[in-house]
């Protein structure tokens, strides 16, 4: 139970379209079902990392003014630059070539959007107190170990299905697509900025 509950609950955190889905789309594009794949893959890392702080009660640290101020204002840098350079794709229009087998970029982008992003350690600090709701008393680790299992094998399998969904997408893939899809991804990252931007400063 508390594992399907786990898997069920991490589905719908990925769900919602957010930073790491607009420039997996963006990258997916351009270079293909590895490309989204690896930006997801990325952002795994990141997601694994804040579970474990916030699971662990060290999420407490987080709510620091300080420690939040900066993770809060690199994560803004980011996501400020991230869609200044798909505004400036959208501007130039061209499909780049084939990429080179080096996923190394790809990775890097989405685990740094996800580690970035400090409300996600306040998500599973909440979720501290699901476990216990669910499980009727405190949880301990073997609790723990089966909600985050659950939780991390959902996200694995919505990047493979993010990841396919944008790859089926370029076989309509066109110019005039691609430069509306990196507008609207940068657009949308610059949003994601201004969020975070007024979170932190909140």
């Amino acid at each position: 139970m508390l594992f399907l509950t786990a898997f069920g609950m991490g589905l719908a955190f990925c769900g919602p379209p957010g930073a790491v889905f607009a420039e997996a789309l963006r990258r997916g594009l351009a270079g293909g079902f590895m490309a989204a794949l690896t930006v997801e893959f990325g952002s795994l890392i990141g997601d694994a990392v804040w579970a474990v702080i916030g699971l662990s009660g060290a999420g407490l640290l987080l709510q620091q003014r300080q420690v939040g101020l900066v993770i809060g204002v690199a994560g803004v840098v980011l996501l400020a630059w991230l869609g200044a350079v798909a505004l400036r794709d959208a501007w130039h229009g061209a499909i780049p070539a084939a990429r080179s087998p080096s996923r190394r970029g790809d990775f890097s982008a989405g685990a740094a959007l996800s580690l970035t992003n400090p409300q996600t350690v306040v998500y599973w600090i909440a979720l501290g107190g699901t476990i216990r709701a669910l499980i009727g008393n405190a949880p301990g680790i073997d609790d723990m170990t089966v909600f985050f299992a659950g939780f991390m094998l959902a996200c694995l399998v919505y990047s493979f299905m993010a990841a396919g969904m944008i790859a089926g997408a370029r076989r309509w893939l066109t110019r005039r697509l691609y430069r509306a899809v990196n507008a609207v991804c940068g657009v949308a990252l610059l949003g994601f900025a201004i969020v975070l931007a007024d979170a932190t400063v909140r």
